[in-house]
């Protein structure tokens, strides 16, 4: 009777350990970073390869889309604190999408020609201060 239940113990203790290391190995290769646009374009080499969500504001005017292959691609450059950087995004975009509009640019950072270039696979578009000013307002009348 002692043999099954260490046994048992040593079995449970295996099956804990190996999960646990399971979810430690597959998570390793998805974490992403949160990072300023100027964070990325200080040390591109870094971040060449690396899965970002890169934070900062549409240039006006750098917003460029086109139809391909029944899809739309767009490309745009986010700036933040005189640094810029490239996105290529292909898909939907959040409604609030616009010039000199707040963004998150989640994707991969390549290198091209030099540069970085956030290869992004989901936008995010933060609502204008505009609506928060006047809600704001509403609720405190």
């Amino acid at each position: 009777m002692k043999q099954a239940t260490l046994a048992k113990i040593i079995l449970t203790a295996a099956i804990i350990v190996g999960g646990a290391g399971f979810f430690f190995y597959s998570s390793r290769g998805h974490t992403s970073y949160y990072k300023m646009v100027d964070e990325v374009a200080a040390a591109p080499d870094i971040w060449d390869g690396k899965i970002l969500k890169v934070h900062g504001w549409v240039e006006a005017g750098s917003i460029h889309e086109a139809v391909q292959d029944q899809e739309m691609h767009r490309s745009f450059v986010l700036e933040h604190k005189g640094r810029r950087i490239l996105v290529k995004n292909t898909g939907p975009k959040p409604d609030t999408f616009r010039d000199k509009a707040e963004v998150v640019a989640e994707g991969k950072i390549v290198l091209e020609n030099g540069e970085p270039v956030l290869i992004a696979t989901n936008l995010m578009a933060k609502c204008p201060s505009k609506y928060e000013g006047a809600n704001r307002e509403k609720l405190f009348k």
